[in-house]
């Protein structure tokens, strides 16, 4: 009998070491998630979605982050994986940019519906001010909301007694030129959003105008709008379009004594920061918890509190507006957002459908009427303002190619044809140059 038992145990022992490597050998489920997001917010909610699913579902996740840069260029890669693969590319989550991104993944079928917990929707109204905080129908969520404005260096404009600017006009002073900041739309869902706003508010008109004098004041137009935000704290820039979280981010690392943030006094553009996820998705239930976990108070007030503060964010501040109106009350004097956009009143209402279809038209115009033809720009610009007929002149300076309407119906039609894109850039450019080209000669006004 002992003989037998004690030849038994180096089995039982062997056994338990292959069960327990088995254990320790399996790996931990991952949700991948495509990103614009800053690594600050991409480690700050990879890390909690660890230790929240832990204790909700009682097992391991992770996040696996992909990144291509801006919002436009992580969703032309999502467009152009799904156009040889139908049934999905390996991607679960879209997590970041504005509405557009996600009114055209739906439109065109890319998202899965995914309907939210009623503890989580109980605390988030469907829309603020006239904007969709998530989609009826449950393809895409609002993750936060975001605000554009105007980020400012005070320190800068003392120094080269530059004005203090309130409206977005203002970015079109002559007198400010060479000191704006602005980045290019084609690349950054931001700038897209923040010039397709002016285009709204204003007019096709008047709102071109607005955008040429901005693109003759700019000092250069950056990839992404975040290196905007940042020219501004290093002082190359003291105006920059921008985020209101990236804003806030440079005012915590310059001081507030030396930049602040400004929403416009003729009107404050809103929109939510979206989540959604892709058609195919290999990891479809994490990806709805991950989904659950964002749009929880948890993961909102990783957003919305400061570093350091229970439950929120451990090594970055986000400075983000929170989907919950009752936080701004609930965590008011500790979170350093004071406004709540839930009690903003407004008559400007975004068009988010509108965007979405002349999204990459816009873009498309904007780049080859300030972005690529800049050089030239500027120097029309400069001999306009030198002549003093910056204002009697802008009309003609700022006179886009193409009208709102034929816009429109070039982005519903023949803009899905390659050779008919790159026809019209080609046509817009040459349009550009040499309107610019021949403003620049002209000869210098004595007055």
């Amino acid at each position: 009998m002992s003989t037998s038992r004690n030849a038994t145990t180096p089995i039982v022992f062997l056994l338990f070491l292959f069960i327990v490597a088995n254990v320790i050998a399996q790996p931990v489920p991952k949700v991948v998630v495509l990103s614009p997001h800053t690594e600050a917010i991409r480690v700050e909610f990879g890390k909690r979605f660890q230790s929240w699913h832990e204790v909700h579902y009682g097992s391991p996740a992770e996040v696996d982050w992909r990144d291509l840069g801006g919002t436009t260029d992580d969703l032309k890669f999502v467009m152009s994986e799904f156009s040889s693969k139908h049934d999905g590319i390996n991607i679960d989550v879209f997590f970041g940019g504005g509405p557009e991104p996600y009114l055209l993944l739906k439109g065109k079928g890319l998202t899965e519906k995914y309907l939210a917990p009623a503890y989580v929707l109980s605390g988030i109204p469907q829309e603020v001010n006239g904007m969709e905080v998530y989609d009826r129908d449950g393809d895409w969520y609002g993750a936060a909301i975001s605000s554009f404005g105007i980020l400012q260096s005070t320190l800068v404009q003392r120094k080269m007694h530059l004005p203090f600017v309130k409206t977005w006009p203002e970015l079109g002073d002559p007198k400010l030129q060479g000191w704006v900041g602005a980045g290019d739309p084609r690349n950054s869902g931001t700038m897209n959003t923040m010039f397709e706003v002016i285009l709204q508010a204003y007019g096709w008109e008047k709102g071109w105008k607005i955008i040429t004098s901005i693109g003759g004041n700019a000092n250069r137009f950056d990839r992404y709008s975040s290196q905007t935000a940042k020219d501004v704290s290093l002082g190359e820039t003291a105006y920059a379009l921008a985020i209101d979280f990236y804003a806030f981010t440079q005012i915590a690392v310059a001081g507030p004594s030396n930049m602040t943030f400004v929403l416009p006094q003729d009107f404050t553009a809103i929109n939510a920061d979206g989540i959604a996820i892709l058609k195919g998705a290999p990891n479809r239930l994490l990806a709805g918890h991950f989904m659950e976990f964002v749009l929880s108070e948890d993961g909102q007030k990783l957003w919305f509190l400061p570093k350091g503060y229970p439950g929120g964010p451990e090594k970055n501040s986000m400075e983000r507006m929170s989907i919950r109106p009752d936080f701004y009350k609930k965590f008011k004097g500790i979170s350093n957002i004071e406004f709540s956009p839930f009690e903003l009143k407004s008559n400007f209402k975004y068009d988010s459908p509108l965007a979405g279809v002349r999204r990459e038209v816009v873009a498309a115009l904007i780049g080859a009427m300030v972005v690529d033809t800049h050089p030239e720009l500027v120097k029309a610009w400069k001999k306009l303002i030198r002549n003093g007929q910056a204002e009697s002149r802008l009309p003609e300076l700022a006179l886009p190619p193409i009208s709102a309407s034929e816009a429109l119906a070039l982005a519903s039609g023949g803009w899905k044809k390659p050779e008919i894109r790159n026809k019209k850039r080609v046509e817009w450019q040459a349009f550009a140059q040499e309107k610019y080209h021949r403003i620049a000669a002209e000869p210098v006004l004595t007055r």
